[in-house]
């Protein structure tokens, strides 16, 4: 039969050390029964025992002295490098900064017009004089270009003329939004005004496309001579009439 010790205060006999148990012994605080140390320092083990810690508030984070917090624990999303923890505790791609640039070029000049540009297209590869790409690369098929990703776009057309005198030299960017009706989006004008011999001129039109869904929305290029007498340079050592790509951010 366990005995019952019913006092109202327990002192030390000498000192200040207070005693209860011995070593091995469990000594147990029933439920329902309430342990009180606000107005007393506790001095835990310095390994503590395995329970949740639900109900510890004021956890100081300065105070952690050593190891790290998983990624896991800090949001949801994929932490990588190349994404960041927003406010909301997400991880996601920074905003703005470019991801992706392409550049296209014209191998083989032509004279006259082209509606659309669709042959001797090559993407710019010198890696001789440092030329590359970024991200992932356009598409071309028949002279309409595939965007890899949605996202606004910034889309350039350079065109360089040589030839003799011509009067209305134009190159234009046509649009479509469902991959069958284009329309004019972008048009660039000039002329060659030549006294004598083989004159050159050039030209650059661009647009901002909203690309939305990158199996409808698509560009290509055309070329018009009025008087035929100019033609388009091409050449595949150097970018002369050439088209850039460059993503700018999210749509």
């Amino acid at each position: 039969m366990a005995s019952v010790l019913k006092v109202d205060k327990l002192d030390p006999q000498s000192g200040t050390a207070l005693e209860i148990g011995t070593s091995g012994d469990t000594v147990s605080i029933p439920s329902g029964a309430t342990l009180d140390i606000s107005s007393a320092t506790l001095t835990p083990p310095a390994t503590m025992p395995a329970s949740s810690g639900v109900n510890l508030t004021a956890l100081n984070a300065t105070n952690l002295g050593s190891g790290t917090v998983p990624t896991a624990r800090l949001g949801t999303g994929t932490a990588s490098s190349s994404t960041i923890l927003y406010g909301d505790n997400t991880w996601a791609a920074a905003a703005g900064g470019i991801t992706t640039a392409d550049q296209w070029r014209l191998t083989v000049g032509f004279a006259g017009d082209a509606s659309p540009i669709a042959s001797n297209l090559e993407r710019v590869d010198t890696t001789a004089g440092g030329q590359s790409m970024l991200g992932d690369a356009m598409t071309e098929s028949s002279g309409v270009f595939t965007f890899p990703s949605t996202g606004y776009w910034l889309v350039r057309f350079f065109v360089q003329w040589n030839g003799g005198e011509d009067r209305y030299l134009v190159n234009t960017i046509q649009g479509t939004i469902d991959d069958s009706a284009y329309s004019v989006i972008a048009q660039g004008t000039t002329f060659i005004q030549s006294t004598s011999g083989t004159s050159s001129m050039a030209c650059v039109t661009e647009s901002i496309i909203d690309v939305t869904d990158t199996s409808n929305v698509k560009v290509k290029f055309n070329a018009y001579s009025n008087l035929q007498s100019g033609s388009v340079v091409g050449t595949s050592v150097t970018n002369a009439t050439y088209f850039t790509f460059i993503r700018l951010a999210d749509t």
